[in-house]
């Protein structure tokens, strides 16, 4: 009980002052003209990343606007390699408990990364991170890669974690956002990794708070919170998806991924929405079944969600929060 009531503090007011850094932020820009310079310098050389970025970025007096043009740009003109993601994948998994080992190995790779980077324009998550930090650098904004832990449907779900990811933390107008670059910019599906291009907004600029619900850092100070999860948490916590950053959802009730019930139990299920953002439908996913959200009621702007749903089949459910049709997070529950 302790650790749900920790991980609901934390979290909860994290949540509340990202919200307020965001509205700050950027949530009311333009970023039209930033999106047709990058779409301009379409298959611009990398021989000169410094060429390139004063092209991208001298149009605009902003930071936010110039960083937009460097993410948009790279976003649309680099491939993620998945057979070089598989092989960075066996490596750390090998190196796990040897990181000097690993250091080593990586401080190797990276050359072949970045010239594979600049030639054939594919790459992986630390050539996305490392190309959009010299192209920021290269602008003056001060941007930093950040290596750490991410969750998906098949990593860190649970367990000890593995460090998995890297992604960058940009300081714009005096104030830390996070993006990522890798999951921006393609969706990549099945096991021999078909590459489809898809552009997700979501993941371009994120206040720290919400950012920490999918990235955890190996440098705890680059989440730019005063107020940080542990580790155990964001590996237990529900899996959240792209959507979540645009809805702001909260599980108050279930906040660990992994449940264990019995056939034939009962199961209420609370959210909160800490958004403006207006919702058509929330619902819950299982079984082939959809159970239809109620709101309970609003106190401080924030909405209350509650559904119940009773486990009828023995085994394995993964069972999903959808609103307006996609997914913001899910549960793995095994019913005994």
């Amino acid at each position: 009980m302790k650790s749900w009531c920790s991980w609901i503090g934390v979290i909860g007011v994290c949540l509340m002052a990202d919200l307020f850094a965001q509205t700050l932020g950027f949530a009311d820009r333009d970023y039209h003209r930033p999106d047709s310079v990058a779409a301009h310098y379409l298959n611009h050389s990398l021989a000169d990343a410094r060429t390139l970025a004063l092209k991208l970025t001298t149009p605009f007096s902003g930071e936010h606007e110039k960083y937009r043009a460097i993410f948009r740009w790279v976003c649309a003109n680099i491939r993620s390699d998945y057979s070089l993601y598989a092989k960075v994948k066996q490596m750390r998994k090998r190196y796990e408990s040897d990181p000097t080992a690993l250091a080593i190995w990586n401080q190797k790779f990276n050359h072949e990364l970045y010239e594979q980077l600049r030639k054939k324009r594919s790459t992986v998550c630390t050539g996305y991170a490392y190309l959009i930090r010299t192209l920021a650098q290269h602008a003056g904004i001060r941007c930093e890669i950040v290596d750490g832990y991410a969750r998906n449907s098949q990593s860190n779900l649970g367990g000890r974690g593995i460090p998995n990811h890297s992604w960058n933390a940009v300081r714009l107008d005096s104030v830390w956002y996070l993006s990522d670059a890798t999951w921006a910019s393609s969706q990549v599906y099945g096991p021999d990794g078909f590459y489809i291009p898809h552009f997700e907004e979501s993941y371009f600029l994120v206040a720290p708070g919400s950012f920490a619900r999918s990235h955890y850092p190996l440098d705890t100070s680059q989440l730019f919170l005063s107020c940080k999860q542990s580790l155990s948490d964001f590996l237990h916590a529900p899996l959240v998806y792209a959507a979540n950053y645009r809805y702001r959802l909260e599980p108050v009730s279930h906040p660990l991924f992994f449940m264990m019930i019995e056939k034939g139990e009962a199961v209420r299920f609370v959210i909160q929405k800490v958004s403006d953002k207006p919702i058509q439908q929330l619902a819950l996913q299982a079984n082939d079944d959809q159970v239809v959200f109620t709101e309970v009621g609003c106190e401080n702007a924030i909405m209350n969600y509650q559904c119940t749903y009773k486990f009828n089949k023995r085994g394995m459910s993964v069972v999903h929060v959808v609103a307006d049709g996609h997914p913001v997070f899910s549960y793995r529950v095994k019913v005994k």
